[in-house]
């Protein structure tokens, strides 16, 4: 299977995105397999990093922020989101490397704890596309007869905005308006 994690910022949202492929395990065994490895993570890895290779990973990272764009359309594309998401942030790269002079490893692993640790506070979106077939595999992907899919998607839309209290995921910008 292939895995993939990425950082997201959306509509003011900051998030960490696992984007995870397969056709051997079904998707609620793909969602605790990323929260066991989010438990091992913290325990294999921040737990047992020195202070000194703490501080490697933050320069490498900041040194990262501050490379120059490879190209136009890269360079765009980051003023294009800063637009769309409505920061206005024009030096973020080098504002976010400023700070990272600051983080400490301690601030660093309890950060970790209260937003990405499985069992602490944090909000999670798990989208799970589940293909067709019998296996295990297959499993948790509704029963809904293909000709009623739209009045069954529109009822789930519906149940989802009820447990929103139909709250917007966006923000309305004034910057913008």
């Amino acid at each position: 299977y292939s895995v993939g994690c990425s950082e997201r910022w959306s509509y003011g949202i900051m998030g960490i995105m696992f984007r995870v492929v397969s056709n051997v395990k079904s998707a609620s065994q793909i969602v605790d397999r990323i929260d066991q490895f989010l438990v091992e993570f913290r325990q294999d890895t921040l737990e047992k990093m020195t202070d000194d290779q703490f501080l490697e990973h933050l320069v490498a990272v900041s040194t990262q922020k501050l490379e120059m764009f490879n190209s136009m359309p890269e360079e765009t594309d980051v003023y294009w989101d800063e637009i769309v998401n409505g920061r206005f942030s024009w030096q973020a790269w080098r504002d976010e490397a400023i700070h990272l002079r600051t983080i400490t490893k301690k601030e660093a692993i309890a950060a970790y704890d209260e937003w990405l640790l499985p069992g602490q506070k944090r909000k999670i979106m798990a989208v799970q596309v589940i293909g067709g077939g019998t296996t295990e595999v297959a499993d948790g992907r509704p029963d809904v007869d293909p000709s009623a899919f739209g009045t069954y998607a529109d009822q789930q839309v519906g149940h989802f905005h009820q447990l929103c209290k139909n709250q917007s995921w966006g923000r309305i910008n004034s910057k913008l308006a």
